[in-house]
Parts: structure tokens; sequence; C-alpha cells
């Protein structure tokens, strides 16, 4: 959708985000409470909120509005389906650094998941850069083609199009004309 939008309405990433976010906001401040009572059981306004808690809460903030950024970053350059590979990539990369950082143990289907991923990161790639080779070719074709036809130069040069260029010369129908076909009719 927001590839849509921002080509129907010729839009970058950022103006799309700057008219978007104060909507998101406003849903998540009406629903955030609800959501938060619901699913912990606590009050969010009965928190105990220290300048450490308020530092960690506006870090969060930024990278969200960082994380939808470059989401709509990427989605407008490039297409959803890239986005989505993206975003199998930085979960390989989140499962990989937890393992070298945090020793995080790994089992069959961490290690499954990844490859299925890489190998899927691979292979759209693959297509993708071998249909922008198909479509560079074609355009290439097709201009050399064009080239070729609308040059009447390089068509004398090379033979093409030497009986087909004579050009005969018309005279035009003039009031003379007329009155001596007239005069032949009436003969």
């Amino acid at each position: 959708m927001t590839n849509t939008i921002q080509k129907k309405f010729k839009v970058s990433s950022t103006q799309l985000l700057y008219q978007s976010c104060p909507y998101q906001a406003m849903t998540l401040f009406v629903s955030g409470p609800f959501l938060d009572k619901f699913l912990t059981q606590q009050n969010v306004f009965a928190f105990r909120y220290t300048p450490q808690v308020l530092t960690f809460i506006a870090m969060s903030c930024l990278i969200s509005v960082s994380v939808n950024f470059s989401t709509f970053l990427v989605i407008g350059k490039t297409s959803p389906v890239t986005y989505q590979v993206l975003g199998h990539l930085k979960t390989c990369l989140v499962l990989a650094f937890g393992y070298i950082l945090l020793h995080d143990p790994f089992n069959w289907r961490n290690i499954l998941g990844i490859f299925v991923a890489m190998m899927g990161m691979v292979l759209y790639s693959y297509y993708c850069t071998r249909e922008g080779q198909k479509k560079a070719s074609e355009a290439s074709v097709q201009l050399q083609t064009k080239e070729d036809e609308s040059d009447p130069l390089i068509g004398m040069e090379t033979g093409a199009g030497a009986t087909n260029d004579v050009a005969l010369p018309i005279s035009p129908i003039g009031k003379a004309d007329n009155d001596l076909r007239a005069r032949d009719y009436n003969r």
C-alpha cells in the first residue's frame, strides 16, 4: 500500500511519513493503554516512570521513527517484495549476532530457517538481476532498430531503402490544368 500511495500521489517517503505519523500516533495513544491493560493486567498510568525509563522510551521512539523512515524509503525506491527480503535478512542477522555476541544456543530450526531465508534472498537477487539484464538488452535492441529506421543516411550507406527513397515530382493541379481537361472533355 505504501508503494502504491507514493506512486499514485507522487510523494517521497519523507512526505508520506510526515502525513501518516499523526494518525499513527493518535491511534496508538487511544488504543495503547487499553491493549496494555488487556495484555499485562497492569495500568500503564500506574507505572512509576523514572528518568532512566523515560530515556529508554525516548530511544525506543527514535528507533521506531528510524525504522518507519527506512521502511517507507525502501518500499518507495524498490518494491514491497524487496522490503520483505530485507526483513528476512534482518532476522537472519539478529539470530547470527545473538549467537555470536550473546552466545544464544542455536538449534536445527534456527539454522534451517537462516539457510532457507538466505537461499530465498540469493534466488530473488539472481532473478531480479536476470530480469533487469533482459529488459536492458530488449531496450538496446529496440533503440538500435529505431535508429536504423529513423536515419535515412545510414540506410543509404548500407544500401537499404535505395529503391524506396526515390522521390517523384508531383505537380499541383491548378486552374490551368483543369481548363485543359475540360477542353479535352468537350471535344
